[in-house]
């Protein structure tokens, strides 16, 4: 004989007093949306310079921007591409940290050269108290490499063989509000817009969005974004990121920064951690100084 059928009574009482698997609870990063790692976001970072052709840091004074900076060139100095001859970096420290403080990377005076050495990596000091000295100086050399690529770009049929990695602290010098009129300028405007297009990428520091030309802001699509004080800076982050955005940017600690992707809206609070150095810099010596010549095959 069939058994008979439970009653519903029966059923409810039977399910109640089954033993259910226990549910997973979600930890705070996961209930926040932050589940990726700080090495994952890093690369990620690095991904979308190379892709876009630059990314800004800016923050007030004492946020860690040159920290955060010298933990990305050290991821890019890592990659795959660097170590397989596929990108070189130049390093514009008008500030002297990078020749002090970061690693094993040869460095020079610009003011002992009349052409840079064409070499992997290396950190170029750059002291001229005039703030359009050094704007022009760096506009030369990059000028320079510009013509070099579009060559390049020519002879390879359309590929460009290698990227071109560019650090500018202190952008503001280079890239300020009143800094792109005049030939100079022009070619700034032209850099910011086409650089992608030959492999050159370029990463800017300052200290306030404020002081860099609102052209080049809007040709930009990645930021680092650290501790902002000051109204011209909080509305210019809600106008790129809305209030959210500025929010966000108000009370970071030291080494916290909002990693902002403008076309996308969406951010990450990043927190770099403190720069360790792998070895010193060290002085460029291979080159020839002063009113010598050298000669050096590109291509």
């Amino acid at each position: 004989m069939s058994e008979p059928e439970k009653t519903l009574a029966q059923k409810i009482i039977e399910d109640a007093t089954q033993t259910k698997p226990e549910q997973k609870m979600p930890n705070v990063l996961e209930l926040s949306g932050q589940t990726v790692k700080y090495e994952d976001l890093l690369k990620d970072i690095v991904q979308k310079l190379l892709e876009s052709g630059q990314l800004i840091i800016v923050g007030v004074k004492q946020t860690g921007k040159t920290n955060a900076a010298m933990c990305i060139m050290r991821q890019i100095m890592n990659s795959d591409a660097h170590k397989n001859l596929a990108m070189k970096t130049l390093i514009f420290d008008t500030v002297l940290q990078w020749r002090y403080y970061y690693d094993a990377v040869q460095y020079l005076n610009l003011e002992d050269y009349r052409i840079l050495p064409t070499v992997l990596d290396l950190i170029v000091d750059i002291g001229f108290t005039d703030s359009i000295d050094t704007r022009n100086a760096i506009g030369q050399i990059v000028l320079n490499d510009f013509v070099r690529k579009r060559e390049m770009k020519e002879k390879f049929n359309g590929k460009v063989p290698y990227h071109d990695v560019y650090l500018i602290e202190e952008c503001q010098n280079v890239l300020g509000s009143y800094a792109l009129s005049g030939d100079v300028g022009r070619f700034w405007l032209k850099i910011v817009s086409e650089c992608a297009n030959y492999k050159m990428m370029f990463l800017f520091i300052g200290q306030r969005l404020a002081d860099i030309s609102t052209k080049v802001i809007e040709r930009t699509r990645y930021f680092l974004l650290g501790a902002t004080s000051g109204d011209n800076d909080l509305a210019k982050l809600r106008r790129i990121g809305g209030k959210r955005l500025a929010d966000a940017c108000v009370g970071l600690k030291r080494g916290e920064f909002v990693f902002f992707d403008k076309n996308q809206k969406s951010f990450w609070v990043i927190t770099f951690p403190l720069f360790e150095q792998n070895g010193k810099p060290y002085p460029f010596t291979n080159g020839v100084k002063g009113n010598k010549g050298s000669a050096t095959k590109l291509f």
